[in-house]
């Protein structure tokens, strides 16, 4: 279904995003308390899930690993970033929990990227295409005839 890396590392984004925000609104007292008394936000299993997405983007080359590892990379964006509030509020205010305004900034800056980043690519080989028509001109085919 999604086999670009890039629509897969939205999909996970979204995805994890809306699984975040449901148990957020389903059970707003969940967590998942590795050490006893201790809270520990979904962002930082993210910082450490785009830690283990870039080191695997450094081991491993083939196209399915790629697939896996940006599944892996749109899954850690989406626990980052959905608690991105946190980033732009303070913590201690009351409701920040809840506040959508850090995730619409995510969500713009990440639907510009994707809407500037393929027009930036393709003006940027622009020119080598058209040295290799310049080039293909230069030299005409040879005549048959002679």
């Amino acid at each position: 279904m999604f086999k670009h890396p890039a629509a897969r590392v939205a999909a996970a984004f979204v995805l994890t995003v809306a699984a975040a925000r449901l148990v957020s609104v389903a059970v707003p007292r969940f967590h998942l308390e590795l050490i006893p008394g201790m809270h520990i936000h979904h962002y930082v299993y993210g910082i450490f899930i785009l830690t283990a997405a870039g080191y695997l983007a450094l081991m491993f080359k083939g196209p399915r690993a790629t697939m896996w590892i940006a599944l892996l990379y749109g899954l850690g964006v989406g626990l980052t970033f959905d608690e991105f509030g946190f980033w732009v509020d303070p913590p201690f205010v009351r409701g920040v929990r809840w506040n959508t305004n850090g995730l619409l900034i995510v969500i713009v800056t990440l639907a510009a990227a994707g809407l500037l980043v393929p027009l930036l690519v393709r003006r940027a080989r622009a020119p080598e295409q058209s040295e290799v028509v310049a080039h293909t001109r230069a030299k005409p085919f040879p005549d048959p005839s002679i």
